[in-house]
């Protein structure tokens, strides 16, 4: 089978790799299409602090079930699935208190593990999701980064009537809107690129900003009447991000980090303990079944996130497309012809 393998910085190619064999409880999936995650883009360019070269990328993965190992008898063969690329010990702490996605012993396919970026792979029954077969795999590709923004939503302890604003309109800061939409909440998002900020409008946010030509923190005030915002979502992997966040959230509020983000922040504790502000993390998701269903709910869904679709091997393509940072790309797609 052919493989997308990167083996060094700034270089993704196909190669040959033997296939795999389904084991007890396992299934073989023929994989149809892989979206390209930031995360994946960190890894291409060799800064990612978790994945090593040589690297098979591809956690936001979907396919169809073409063997079944022994055991397996409640999804058959043909059968489109998304899957969930995190697979836990099941032992430890996180595991034990239902946050299995925070494993200690993560294997996260396609990044700590080999991914979806192959014609075939092998995965453990309870690690795919079935999907309608009418639905192209690209749509069933969302799944996974949908799941991120209600893992979010469910990190910020969103209560009725709280107001969210947004940094960033990208993939994952639209699918943290549409997490936080579902709970009626009003939102406001911000973004330096045009196009980012009416994906976000068509999708339902109550007001958008380009913070080229507005001032973040007085939006947040007049948006919230003067409160602050209840809970602030950085998706976007900036820091100068952080000090308008402390300003423009509400006393008991909350920030949530989603983005990959990996410089240091200046940070004086008493900041947190003027406003009782809740400083938190997000990492991963097992929120897929959700993510289906919303799927289900708003169609449109997949006309708003999917920007580009190249054959896998224009993978190279693709990367050097999101290194650009062009104003046209959302999600972009690659597909097993």
């Amino acid at each position: 089978m052919k493989a997308l393998v990167m083996n060094k910085a700034n270089e993704a190619h196909l190669e040959e790799r033997e296939s795999p064999v389904p084991g007890p409880g396992e299934v073989l999936v023929r994989m149809g299409a892989m979206g390209i995650c930031g995360s994946d883009l960190h890894i291409y360019e060799g800064d990612h602090p978790i994945a090593k070269f040589p690297h098979i990328p591809g956690h936001e993965a979907s396919g169809e079930v073409v063997k079944t190992g022994q055991g397996v008898e409640d999804i058959k063969p043909g059968q489109h699935v998304v899957i969930e690329p995190v697979i836990e010990c099941g032992k430890c702490y996180s595991c034990r208190i239902g946050v299995p996605h925070n494993c200690v012993d993560l294997r996260f396919r396609g990044v700590s593990s080999s991914g979806g970026a192959q014609e075939f792979l092998v995965m453990p029954r309870n690690k795919v999701y079935p999907v309608p077969n009418e639905w192209s795999h690209e749509k069933a590709a969302l799944a996974e980064p949908l799941g991120i923004g209600f893992e979010s939503a469910k990190v910020a302890g969103l209560i009725p009537g709280d107001t969210v604003a947004i940094f960033g309109a990208g993939p994952i800061g639209l699918a943290v809107l549409l997490a936080v939409k579902k709970g009626n909440h009003r939102a406001l998002v911000f973004d330096v690129l045009e196009p980012c900020l009416q994906r976000a409008s068509a999708l339902g946010a109550d007001e958008v900003v380009n913070l080229r030509n507005a001032d973040a923190l007085k939006s947040i005030n007049d948006f919230t009447n003067g409160e602050g915002a209840n809970v602030i979502f950085e998706c976007a992997g900036k820091a100068s991000n952080f000090p308008i966040a402390l300003e423009g959230i509400s006393i008991c509020g909350r920030i949530v980090v989603v983005g990959l983000l990996f410089d240091s922040i200046p940070l004086v504790p008493f900041a947190l303990i003027r406003k009782r502000i809740g400083l938190l993390g997000t990492r991963n998701s097992n929120m897929i079944p959700e993510a289906i269903e919303l799927l289900k709910e708003r169609p449109e869904i997949p006309e708003h996130f999917i920007s580009h679709r190249l054959p896998m091997h224009e993978a190279q393509k693709g990367f050097q497309l999101l290194q650009q940072r062009s104003e046209d790309i959302c999600k972009i797609m690659l597909l097993w012809e």
